[in-house]
């Protein structure tokens, strides 16, 4: 597939078939990932990637501690807009409520039908039943933000690449959401900051809510083109 291309048809995906992914599949793909840019060649990335029983364990603790009511907690902050309340505020927040409403008009939830959205959640916390994910991690030493920025290129250089295997991503927090359940499982050394994780997989394309296309903001409300020095 042509670079240009992947970028304009590439989706996050929130249903998988359960076909596995080969091992030698997976490595081929974040072997020519590692090729993505860092900032003065640092590469500070370093992946877990989960498969099978371990996988299986992670998304039944996760489970747990959402029925238990358990606060999400990440290791790397929940976005929010200085001076709000936790969460998003403005634009931001439009466009996240714009998304949630467009999913879950193709998943057929209505407004306070708990059950159904408290079903969604567990399936967010189970990775969507993908059969694998990553994990990014960088080592604490490093505590400035640029190896966030580079963690962040090299899940989309991911995302991206995985097209030409035919596969699927999505880039969820909550993959992390719980770092002592997920260190314990896959056995995440404390020496590391937990990022960011990916589910990945073969997507169903026939589950409604992979027909999901989110919006975006028009280019001309991004850019501010400047061609001569402000006098």
């Amino acid at each position: 597939m042509e670079l240009l291309e992947a970028i304009r048809v590439r989706k996050s995906v929130r249903a998988y078939k359960p076909d596995a992914v080969s091992v030698d599949t997976l490595m081929d793909l974040l072997n020519a990932a590692v090729r993505a840019p860092s900032s003065v060649n640092s590469q500070p990335w370093e992946f877990f990637l989960i498969m099978g029983e371990a996988l299986d364990t992670l998304r039944k603790a996760y489970v747990e501690q959402v029925r238990s009511g358990v606060p999400p907690h990440p290791e790397v902050a929940i976005p929010q807009q200085k001076g709000t309340a936790p969460g998003l505020g403005g634009v931001y927040r439009d466009r996240q409520v714009a998304l949630a409403k467009q999913m879950f008009r193709l998943l057929g939830i209505g407004k306070g039908e708990k059950d159904k959205i408290q079903a969604w959640t567990e399936s967010m916390y189970r990775f969507y039943d993908a059969p694998a994910a990553v994990v990014l991690v960088i080592d604490k030493a490093l505590t400035s933000g640029w190896p966030l920025v580079d963690t962040g290129i090299m899940a989309g250089t991911i995302a991206y690449a995985a097209l030409e295997y035919g596969l699927g991503t999505c880039i969820i927090r909550s993959i992390v959401d719980y770092p002592e359940q997920l260190r314990s499982v896959v056995g995440i050394p404390d020496s590391k900051q937990i990022i960011l994780g990916m589910a990945i997989g073969y997507p169903d394309w026939d589950a409604p809510v992979n027909e999901l296309d989110t919006e975006r903001e028009a280019l001309k409300n991004l850019v501010t083109l400047v061609d001569r020095p402000k006098s």
